[in-house]
């Protein structure tokens, strides 16, 4: 909820004789070997001055752009404030004294965009994907619940189970529990044959009567606050004797699973795990969505390429929209239409107006995208990635 209202607040932001600076920047294992992350920041921060040489801005907003840049590549220096993330957003105008930055799970594309206000399209989705999923992390007597959010993995349940072969569960109105000893008989060894037996069983039987508990309170907690995804924790045996107990439901929406310690795991480790599970359900969506793409192409319902996907886009054609991931290509956005040309095809587009020079038009598409609600997928895999070229879409209707 504190994402929700920083959210509102930045999009109330009103344009004060300043642009905003809007950094989207990947954070991932592979982005922090070598600082990579760094040089990407730099490499966008320099096409990015190509294109402002371009755009007829007051020396006072170029002034403010620059301290932006300053501003935010000090600010990928100090490790400590970009840690224990999958992404950054920083929102900034330093003529406006205004400064916003997000630690966030994922972001889906290195963006940098300067505009009359911030580019709010990659945090509102990352806000919405991140935000409902639940992950159960159990063992055969104790179980941690967290509500996985874009700001991390926050703690809901701990709950120790007092089974064991001669103790009984008492449960409070408030739920606490207590545990009682109960009264042994003679030396209190147990007899061999059916007592053993018997033992044994009690013991199974107390550690499914925890797992029914567990999955029990996961589905009233589903019940009154929904989530999308349930992913659980633990070895593999507990994984498989829990998820036995789960609701229907909560099987129908279960992302993964993960190697956990009950007592050992971190929140921040639980995040990291989660995130990992939810890769594989988020390349299993892609495939889905690319089969659909190919079943589509003799329909006329879908486009291929970027100047016919962004035509689409121009008048909200597109319910999918797909890109490969680093594409990127330099064209032109006419201010007052909105309408957004690569070079190439600029001839083709008659405007009335002159248009800004765009060093990246994808990164306008995609929040334009956003805008129009479609759903984005930013394509990593390289035999999905073959079958676009550059840019493509699912289009919601045929003209």
């Amino acid at each position: 909820m504190e994402l929700d209202n920083r959210i509102n607040n930045l999009s109330e932001y009103k344009y004060q004789d300043y642009p905003v600076t809007s950094l989207y920047l990947r954070m991932e294992p592979q982005d922090r070997q070598n600082l990579k992350y760094k040089l990407k920041a730099k490499n966008l921060v320099k096409d990015m001055r190509h294109s402002l040489s371009e755009r007829a801005l007051s020396k006072s907003s170029l002034d403010s752009i620059d301290a932006d840049f300053t501003k935010i590549l000090s600010h990928l220096d100090n490790v400590t404030d970009i840690s224990e993330c999958r992404g950054l957003a920083v929102f900034s105008s330093s003529g406006g004294k205004y400064w916003e930055i997000y630690k966030l799970p994922a972001v889906y594309r290195n963006q940098l965009v300067v505009d009359r206000a911030p580019h709010l399209g990659q945090l509102i989705k990352i806000n919405d994907e991140y935000s409902d999923i639940v992950a159960a992390v159990i063992d055969r007597k104790k179980a941690r619940i967290f509500r996985l959010a874009p700001d991390g993995a926050h703690e809901i349940l701990d709950y120790f189970y007092p089974g064991a072969s001669r103790t009984r569960k008492q449960s409070s109105p408030e739920g606490k529990f207590k545990q009682r000893v109960s009264q042994g008989q003679g030396t209190g060894s147990l007899a061999q044959g059916y007592g053993e037996h018997g033992f044994h069983r009690t013991i199974e039987n107390e550690i499914h009567q925890h797992y029914k508990y567990i999955a029990d309170k996961v589905f009233e907690y589903y019940k009154d606050n929904k989530f999308k995804w349930l992913i659980v924790g633990g070895t593999d045996k507990n994984i498989s004797e829990f998820s036995d107990h789960l609701h229907t439901y909560l099987r129908d929406i279960l992302a993964g699973a993960i190697t956990a310690d009950v007592d050992k795991i971190k929140p921040y480790q639980v995040m990291d795990a989660a995130l990992d599970a939810l890769g594989s359900k988020k390349a299993d969506t892609q495939k889905q969505l690319m089969g659909e793409f190919e079943e589509k192409l003799p329909s006329g319902l879908t486009v291929n390429g970027i100047d016919p996907t962004l035509s689409a886009l121009s008048i909200g054609q597109l319910r999918v929209l797909l890109i490969e991931e680093e594409f990127s290509a330099p064209g032109f956005m006419y201010p007052d239409s909105g309408v957004l040309v690569t070079e190439e095809n600029r001839e083709n587009v008659p405007q009335e107006e002159e248009p800004d020079y765009i060093v990246d038009v994808v990164d306008l598409a995609i929040e334009e995208a956003y805008r129009q609600k479609a759903e984005i997928e930013i394509l990593s895999d390289g035999e999905l990635k073959k079958k676009i070229n550059g840019m493509a879409g699912i289009l919601r209707f045929k003209l």
